[in-house]
């Protein structure tokens, strides 16, 4: 589920989404699947679909022949290395899983941190980092590649960290996240922190109902602002 995004960006990312159907899960993995095999598709890809709880239907949106930023949640909710995959295909060698070898176990959630400030419509915030300090604990998972001292530019993309927990409920997933977000500490620049905390702790989303218009329909950006106001 890739529902919370800001300009059809993606912020908040989770695995299983929490209120499709079973049977659509089913169906759609099966159209995913014929759209790979009918084209003799031979790595990575994605197959993204637009899902409408009301009606209970899907639609076909794209595909990306490429690793996905969050296949981490793909990785931690399969225990499936799809990097290591992609280098084995590359040397000429077989998978070493079958479609029957992967089930989902527990759920994931995944945090994109970006250089942005959100209390200011998430406009690019690049900057020099002051101070690092990045969360632990069981089931959580940091992809990272950002240190003290180190300069975000203002030409590239904003991403500095993805920040993802499993956990065997959805429940623990958002409880361990809530704890690293607030473990995690990014200074000398603005970053989407403040905006991961408030809306994880968002009733609707915490229910599973949000859609792609959460942040405006939750008025998120406004709550960080007047947070950022009381704590000045």
């Amino acid at each position: 589920d890739c529902s919370i995004q800001r300009r059809f960006q993606k912020l908040i990312e989770e695995a299983p989404c929490d209120i499709l159907p079973s049977h659509l899960r089913i169906r759609m993995a099966a159209a995913a699947l014929a759209i790979a095999v009918s084209t003799h598709y031979v790595n990575a890809l994605t197959v993204e679909f637009f899902y409408l709880p009301k009606t209970q239907e899907f639609y076909f949106n794209e595909v990306n022949t490429r690793l996905q930023v969050e296949h981490c949640v793909t990785e931690m909710i399969t225990g499936v290395d799809i990097v290591e995959e992609q280098i084995r295909i590359a040397a000429g060698e077989r998978l070493r899983h079958t479609q029957e070898d992967i089930h989902f176990r527990g759920s994931v959630l995944e945090c994109r941190i970006t250089a942005e400030d959100a209390a200011h419509s998430f406009i690019p915030n690049p900057g020099t980092i002051t101070n690092l300090r990045l969360p632990h604990g069981l089931g959580i998972r940091i992809d990272e590649g950002i240190y003290e001292g180190y300069t975000i530019p203002f030409y590239y993309d904003s991403l500095l960290l993805k920040l993802i927990t499993w956990g065997e409920t959805r429940n623990q997933a958002i409880l361990r996240m809530r704890r690293a977000l607030d473990e995690l500490r990014i200074e000398g620049l603005k970053t989407t922190i403040p905006f991961h905390r408030i809306a994880l702790k968002d009733d609707v989303f915490t229910a599973g109902h949000h859609t792609t218009e959460f942040i405006k329909e939750q008025s998120i950006v406004k709550k960080v602002r007047e947070q950022e106001s009381v704590s000045l």
